[in-house]
């Protein structure tokens, strides 16, 4: 049947019930061990309660059997090794800075994080923690750090650095963080915000970095140190695009979920204009070359013009829109960028995008997960594109490195930053990468996998209902030979 029947442990003379937050079987299938929300380990046989060991302080969040012992994990940052009865401790590992071994790929939040997951593999245990980060503990004590992220919340700021392979991410975990793209993809700096954030943006030098945050707040840093130069508050809620004005970077655009723009001066510190006019959150933003006008996306979809930096609103007609010379290129809107609206849904589907210097391929993410990369302009409706697949929820932002050799991007909910190698056509080499890679299906229809008319046809609604979850059998009610009643007779 659908439904599995338990039995519920019995504490006996032992008493108090916690909540247990980890369990795993012993040496016998009698035997179970069970980790409690106060920190002990609680042995088992069949359903009664033999006794209680104490083994961290706070929850034991992860227990894993070896052969011959266990290995627990708390909150309180401490990998413990037992043996088979929880008699003794053999060994603890304290997860620290201090600790890290010398190929670690970037660095540790905090000391003693949380520890969420443990698993073990050749020799080494593996630990997941609360801060996103994956270690390897050697048994002789090093820690090698091998992965990290960013924490719970999503992240939606991206920037990239105007001269050095570095990105910025800044997430509703409220920190912010410096990634090295090549060689060694690792973290490189950290720091802690007040409030989490949705946007960021180097400056044109590449030694300020601006973070907008979640309360309406923004701050400028200092790119190296990440300390403070300066913050403003004008606004209460979330701050949703942050753009420095191109080559002195004199001015900076400020886009609030309040439906304005805010342009400051950066060397005086001073707001000196406001772009108003927008009937819903702006989503976009874009300085042309000159630093004199503002391209703005809403999520009303609306592309709207101002002129900086007193914020006056002007209307350009679309011909002209592509004669202007833009120092970015991040919108969706606009018939450059038709092509790169989906089939199915709407505008807004298309979270991000952002074009490369030369102008050539505009490439984008939605919220199906994928990245695509279009040829620009993309006009006319539905352009043909090639389609990748890493991320596991909606991707949030997408931004080409200064010389357009990595596209990097960032997944909402799944908190990862993604590095893509971007090769010119005709110049493809085949190495091991980790993402689903869209060219090798499709090369006989000219190397493209959007077969427009295919896609038209689907009624993705019925797809859904079509698949049966359990099987069935014997014949559906409608289809069954009734016996006629007596009336039909």
């Amino acid at each position: 049947g659908g439904g599995l029947i338990g039995r519920k442990g019995c504490t006996g003379a032992l008493g108090r019930s916690d909540t247990m937050m980890s369990a795993v079987y012993g040496w016998t299938e009698e035997m179970a061990f069970s980790g409690t929300s106060t920190g002990d380990v609680c042995i088992w046989r069949d359903v009664f309660l033999l006794k209680a060991v104490k083994a961290h302080d706070g929850p034991v969040f992860s227990m894993h059997a070896l052969e011959k012992g266990f290995v627990t994990g708390g909150k309180d940052g401490v990998v413990a090794l037992w043996d088979d009865t929880f008699e003794r401790c053999l060994k603890t590992y304290a997860i620290k800075r201090a600790a890290l071994a010398p190929g670690s790929k970037g660095l540790l939040l905090e000391d003693n994080p949380s520890i969420r997951a443990i698993s073990l593999g050749h020799g080494h245990i593996l630990v997941g923690t609360k801060n996103g980060e994956i270690l390897e503990v050697d048994k002789s004590g090093p820690i090698t750090l091998l992965v990290q992220g960013h924490m719970e919340g999503e992240v939606w700021g991206l920037a990239t650095h105007p001269h050095l392979p570095i990105c910025a991410t800044v997430s509703d975990d409220k920190t912010l963080r410096i990634w090295d793209l090549s060689p060694s993809h690792c973290m490189l700096a950290v720091r802690k915000l007040k409030k989490g954030g949705r946007c960021c943006c180097f400056s044109p030098d590449g030694k300020a970095l601006a973070v907008g945050l979640n309360d309406g707040s923004f701050l400028i840093v200092n790119a190296d140190t990440l300390e403070d130069l300066v913050s403003f508050q004008h606004r209460k809620d979330v701050i949703s695009e942050i753009r420095f004005s191109p080559g002195a970077g004199k001015y900076l655009a400020v886009a609030s979920c309040d439906n304005f723009v805010d342009i400051y001066n950066v060397m005086s510190s001073k707001r000196v204009g406001i772009c108003k006019g927008a009937s819903s959150y702006i989503t976009h933003m874009d300085w042309d070359i000159r630093g004199k006008l503002l391209q703005v996306n809403t999520g009303a979809k609306e592309q709207l013009f101002f002129e900086a930096p007193r914020g006056k609103k002007q209307t350009i007609p679309s011909l002209e829109v592509e004669k202007i010379g833009w120092a970015s290129w991040t919108s969706v809107l606009g018939s450059c960028c038709e092509g790169i609206w989906p089939i199915i849904g709407e505008v807004t589907d298309v979270t991000a995008s952002c074009l490369t210097s030369d102008s050539k391929v505009l490439a984008t993410g939605d919220d199906f997960g994928f990245v695509k990369l279009f040829r620009y302009p993309a006009k006319g409706k539905f352009g043909k594109f090639k389609r990748y697949i890493a991320h596991s929820t909606h991707v949030t932002n997408v931004r080409w490195t200064y010389d357009d050799s990595l596209l990097v991007t960032v997944g909402g909910a799944d908190t990862s930053l993604m590095l893509w190698t971007y090769e010119m056509e005709g110049h493809r080499e085949s190495r091991q990468c980790d993402s689903e890679e869209s060219d090798l299906d499709s090369e006989e229809d000219g190397g493209y996998d959007s077969d427009v008319t295919r896609e038209n046809e689907i009624n993705y609604t019925i797809k859904a209902l079509s698949t049966s979850i359990r099987p069935m059998f014997g014949i559906k009610p409608h289809l069954q030979q009734k016996e006629p009643t007596l009336d039909e007779r």
